[in-house]
């Protein structure tokens, strides 16, 4: 049986969309959503990570595997900005040894689009 491993690649990722309230100084709103995970590998053609249609926002999470604790993320969305990323134990996620047990949640901020647009 494998061990679990935190230099896995990411398995547990969600977004937080941080949705500004207008015209308050008030703390930002936050909704946690699923994203769509595509694995891609260093010797990948780099044209994989454009969006494939002009509503899709990539997010690209790097995760050494030799520094699991300190990804890199970058968005290629015009709409969207990455502020960053939060590491921390999965609920639950010890139950399959093959996968990485943390949980990494992407802090995403609307960029002069209307954010209730994109919450699900």
């Amino acid at each position: 049986m494998a061990s679990t491993s935190s230099s896995a690649p990411p398995h547990y990722v969600l977004a937080s969309h941080n949705t500004p309230q207008p015209g308050t100084s008030a703390q930002a709103s936050s909704i946690l959503s699923h994203v769509d995970i595509q694995y891609r590998h260093a010797d990948d053609s780099p044209l994989s990570l454009l969006p494939s249609h002009p509503d899709e926002h990539v997010f690209i999470l790097y995760h050494d595997p030799d520094n699991p604790a300190a990804p890199i993320i970058k968005s290629t969305s015009s709409q969207f900005a990455l502020s960053g990323v939060r590491v921390s134990q999965a609920p639950g996620a010890g139950m399959d040894e093959d996968k990485n047990p943390n949980m990494y949640v992407l802090q995403v901020t609307s960029i002069g689009a209307d954010p209730s647009k994109y919450a699900s």
